[in-house]
């Protein structure tokens, strides 16, 4: 097993970047000794991860099967048991998140969204699995953290998606969610919240933020140099929504959440 305490973790979302980079990313971590992997969700066609981390029931239950026994599984406290039983019957690790929403009244800075770790849970308005790993990652004293596929959703054109030249994840084409492409936006914006929120907490608590290696919606924390990404024309900017009419918007998007099939 390698530990995680300085040591250089890299983390593994399942965007559709690890699929366009992965000969950079590969490369990337064979040159680098002391990289711990970390894994999220289905990424099981890339890399066997040191550390695998679960976050959805519905993914695991859909790609978990083919998961190597090689790996360490880290799945929240509240992942039920029963359902790990159906693929895992091997030791695993769990940690303690606290799950919290943003609400439409809540600036960015809010006290209830505050990260912060305490009496072994993880507090953040988070509940993505890459969050959780990052947070991990700093708990159990990695000396740097950096961050692939963690693209978001919006990251190409409703368009794009639609037509299927671009892709939400690194497994199958265009909307591998049922989702609103209004829905993705919101999704977006509370995981950027939260991102800077989490990055803010490295930099106090730890004395360094995580960087995101691959394009991302993201862009506060994107780093092009150590993978050598160039200018992508096809990507899109975040625009952080500015008016309460616009925020009001995105968090109603949440009850239209199920794209129609066409």
């Amino acid at each position: 097993m390698k530990l995680i305490k300085n040591s250089h973790v890299i983390v593994l979302g399942s965007g559709p970047s690890v699929k366009k980079c992965w000969s950079r990313i590969k490369y990337f971590i064979l040159k680098n000794k002391d990289i711990v992997t970390f894994g999220c969700n289905n990424i099981i066609n890339f890399i066997t991860p040191d550390y695998h981390f679960w976050g959805s029931k519905k993914r695991w239950l859909k790609f978990a099967k083919d998961m190597d026994k090689n790996t360490i599984l880290v799945v929240a406290s509240h992942f039920p048991k029963d359902v790990i039983k159906k693929y895992w019957n091997r030791k695993y690790k769990t940690f303690n998140v606290v799950q919290r929403k943003w609400k439409p009244h809540y600036e960015d800075n809010c006290e209830r969204c505050k990260v912060y770790y305490k009496n072994k849970k993880m507090f953040g308005c988070f509940r993505d699995i890459s969050s959780c790993a990052i947070f991990y990652a700093y708990i159990y004293g990695a000396r740097k953290i950096s961050v692939v596929g963690n693209d978001g959703y919006t990251l190409y054109s409703e368009k794009d998606i639609k037509h299927r030249t671009m892709n939400l994840h690194c497994y199958g084409n265009g909307y591998t969610e049922p989702y609103t492409y209004a829905y993705c936006r919101f999704e977006d914006w509370e995981k950027y919240r939260s991102l800077r929120l989490l990055h803010k907490y490295g930099e106090k608590k730890y004395g360094f933020g995580f960087e995101i290696l691959t394009p991302t919606i993201f862009d506060k924390f994107f780093n092009p140099v150590p993978l050598n990404i160039e200018k992508d024309n096809t990507i899109q900017k975040w625009v952080e929504p500015s008016s309460q009419k616009e925020k009001l918007k995105l968090f109603k998007s949440r009850k239209i959440k199920w794209r129609i099939k066409s």
